[in-house]
């Protein structure tokens, strides 16, 4: 789950726990790593840029991938830029009014691709907040493999928030392949 902490003190606990907890197998973010003050410094930086959003658990996956593909400063800018895109922001910020309607786009995009499935879902009552906001709110960097997650980076940095619903629709098409004989579609 997530952890949402808008009080400086909170934050600096939350982060300094998830910092170490950010692509632990690459081990540049835990305590003796080469980034780990530096991302610590970055999700420090941003919840005081931000005090209405502070530091949401998962920010490091985000962090974590910009401070590995550019210096600090820029990471923070690319960052704050980011998380300052309304559909990000409503998630940050945890207002459901603002999130509903992403959910809803989703929900059409994936009745309208993979029906089954959908109807499936609807079924079990597995909506989509179930999942999609951690795959959100860490742009799938805990449930891809980096190099993977990075190529979506690439994608939804060239085509917006669509590809986050293309990606989404992926992810939900590939559960169906995998577990295709115990859902009975």
């Amino acid at each position: 789950g997530f952890t949402w902490d808008r009080s400086g003190e909170g934050s600096v606990e939350v982060i300094h726990l998830d910092v170490q907890r950010t692509f632990p197998t690459l081990g540049f973010f835990q305590e003796s790593g080469p980034y780990h003050t530096t991302l610590r410094d970055i999700l420090g930086a941003y919840a005081c840029y931000r005090p209405d959003v502070g530091y949401v658990q998962g920010m490091s996956f985000i962090a974590g991938v910009l401070l590995l593909n550019m210096e600090a400063a820029d990471a923070f800018i690319c960052l704050a830029n980011l998380l300052n895109r309304p559909s990000y922001l409503a998630f940050f910020r945890v207002e459901q009014d603002l999130m509903s309607p992403f959910f809803e786009t989703f929900s059409t995009f994936f009745k309208d691709h993979i029906p089954r499935l959908f109807a499936h879902f609807k079924e079990l009552q597995f909506t989509p907040e179930f999942y999609l906001i951690e795959w959100i709110f860490t742009i799938y960097t805990r449930v891809l493999p980096l190099d993977v997650a990075c190529r979506v980076w690439d994608l939804f940095c060239r085509d917006g928030d669509v590809f986050l619903y293309r990606t989404a629709i992926g992810l939900s098409y590939s559960s169906l392949l995998i577990h295709h004989h115990s859902i009975h579609l």
